[in-house]
């Protein structure tokens, strides 16, 4: 076996009580104790046979963790010297093997093994053991690049698939980092979500590493925000800050939190942080950050050109890592574009696939705007079927309480708008709808990357009709850069021109027109509108009976 494979796989301190003649390394004639101590140096190396996917998890005993400080260092030493073995061009047949594209400056190597952490960059071991406990057992590709290109100090462009783990990615360089230096009075960590949902998210999984309480951690919620506000609690308490763009600038402008001290910067889903929306907020952000040994990330499943000459721009000698392809899908999803015709069509595709067996529960559903989110669920709730809604105008703890429901098995079906597109990772999604057809590549692949994540399978189903002509070449064009060519149109199926940056900003700008969702007869629908409208008339009359009773009494006082 290639010796680099065995090495780069990272050691495990766990002892072995035979040792195989794969993991022998080369000798000559030696002396007996010689010879001991290359047994025993071999005995410290376990092989890993599945690198980095598809693995049975088992828990990983942290032997030196119960050891006492003597062992500790003898074993570091040891591994010390086997990790001096991996060469760039070992490292390159690595991210050959991972589908890593990594360039820039004086690039780290990859860790192997979260072990890897301890003896390079002598990592918090409690942070090792709250890995441990959650089931985190070995990096994934994203992981492996970009942590320690993070502990390095490097600013870094990182782009991987939906579910791959770029969450942990960014929180374990920042944990160690922090802990490392002395405590300053101030925010020392910052991430930036784009949605509420994701913060949370990022929130609990930072929650989990921190699990001691070493450090002070905070997402800023409505409640977080009305302390700091009224100087209940000081910002400079808390070592990691997670929030939205727009609220932490409130509370920077108003001087309640300072960002001067950030050191660890991250930019979560940083393609929707850099777009037209929300430039204007993330270079305020930017600018408050002022601290010179500010490191900056940005890290997200879509990456466009404009977005990384933006981060080149704000970056110092920027790592850049690309797993996979930058805007293909998750290989584990099952990809399907359906013809319905029209917009009743949709309809009965849905109940379709739910009389023959193919709805199967959780499922997620995503439709362009408000409107048609709230028809969708009111017919699929005459359906009979569990399901509830999620947009923009429910309440945050609505929007928490459906999550926690759909998260718990309540509910079968989730109907939202593109606000639950990015970052939110619902376990075992088993089909994904793409009721209307998103505005963009990058939409599609984050709408459908809620399915296969972490290794499981998944399907994803997008409808369309033929007003949706312009927009499905996007989405065709994703499918078969990730390898998808069946149930491809036959005018699909060779190079389908690309969308020109006009069309493209037309397409999101303006939303294609589409009829109401809905299988009430037309002349049924216009007898509860006219009712409608004779009600709200009838009220708007009492209001104004009302309000001039009461002029009539003030003028007679």
């Amino acid at each position: 076996m290639d010796m680099f494979r065995i090495l780069t796989r990272g050691a495990s301190l766990k002892k072995c009580k035979e040792i195989t003649t794969d993991y022998a390394l080369p000798t000559q004639k030696q002396s007996s104790s010689e010879n001991k101590k290359e047994k025993s140096l071999a005995q410290q190396v376990e092989a890993e046979v599945d690198f980095f996917h598809q693995r049975q998890k088992k828990t990983v005993k942290m032997v030196e963790l119960q050891q006492d400080d003597e062992e500790n260092e003898d074993q570091e030493k040891h591994i010390d010297a086997l990790l001096r073995i991996t060469t760039e061009a070992e490292a390159i047949q690595l991210r050959k093997s991972i589908q890593s594209k990594v360039s820039g400056d004086d690039i780290p190597l990859p860790i192997c093994s979260f072990e890897d952490l301890i003896t390079r960059f002598k990592m918090d071991k409690q942070l090792l053991k709250n890995l441990i406990d959650n089931d985190f057992t070995e990096p994934t590709p994203i992981q492996s690049e970009a942590i320690p290109s993070c502990l390095y100090d490097r600013d870094l462009i990182a782009c991987a698939p939906t579910g791959s783990g770029k969450t942990l990615a960014f929180l374990i360089p920042m944990i160690q980092k922090i802990k490392e230096t002395k405590k300053n009075h101030g925010v020392r960590g910052l991430i930036i979500s784009p949605t509420k949902e994701l913060a949370v998210q990022i929130y609990n999984e930072l929650t989990k590493l921190n699990k001691n309480k070493s450090l002070q951690i905070a997402n800023l919620n409505k409640s977080i925000t009305g302390k700091l506000r009224n100087k209940i609690i000081s910002s400079k308490k808390f070592d990691i800050i997670v929030s939205t763009p727009l609220r932490l600038i409130e509370l920077v402008k108003s001087e309640i939190i300072d960002l001067g001290t950030v050191e660890q910067l991250v930019f979560d889903e940083a393609d929707k942080l850099f777009d037209s929306n929300f430039v204007e907020q993330t270079d305020n952000i930017l600018t408050a950050c002022s601290n010179p040994k500010l490191r900056k990330s940005i890290f997200s499943a879509t990456i466009t050109s404009s977005v990384e000459e933006i981060a080149q721009s704000i970056m110092d000698s920027p790592v850049r890592i690309i797993i996979g392809h930058k805007e293909a899908a998750n290989s584990n999803i099952e990809q399907k574009l359906v013809y319905c015709g029209n917009e009743h069509g949709k309809l009965l595709a849905i109940r379709d696939m739910f009389q023959n067996g193919e709805f199967k529960p959780p499922v997620i559903i995503f439709l362009q705007s408000i409107a048609r989110a709230k028809a969708l669920f009111h017919e699929l709730l005459y359906d009979k079927m569990t399901v509830d809604v999620i947009h923009a105008e429910r309440t945050q703890k609505q929007r928490e309480m459906t999550i926690d429901k759909f998260r718990s098995g309540e509910l079968w079906c989730l109907i939202c708008t593109d606000v639950l597109a990015r970052g939110i990772d619902f376990k075992g999604i088993n089909l994904v709808i793409n009721y209307d057809v998103p505005t963009s590549a990058q939409a599609y692949v984050h709408r459908i990357g809620r399915t296969g994540r972490g290794g499981r399978a998944g399907k994803a189903i997008t409808f369309y009709t033929k007003e949706d002509t312009m927009a499905i070449k996007s989405v065709a064009n994703v499918m078969k850069q990730s390898g998808v060519t069946d149930g491809l149109a036959e005018w699909m199926q060779g190079d389908m021109v690309k969308l020109s940056k006009r069309e493209k900003k037309e397409i999101k700008k303006k939303p294609i027109d589409r009829k109401n969702i809905s299988t009430v007869p037309g002349v049924v629908r216009k007898k509860r509108n006219n009712r409608k409208e004779m009600i709200d008339a009838s009220k708007k009359r009492k209001v104004m009976a009302a309000d001039a009773t009461s002029n009539d009494t003030t003028e007679e006082q």
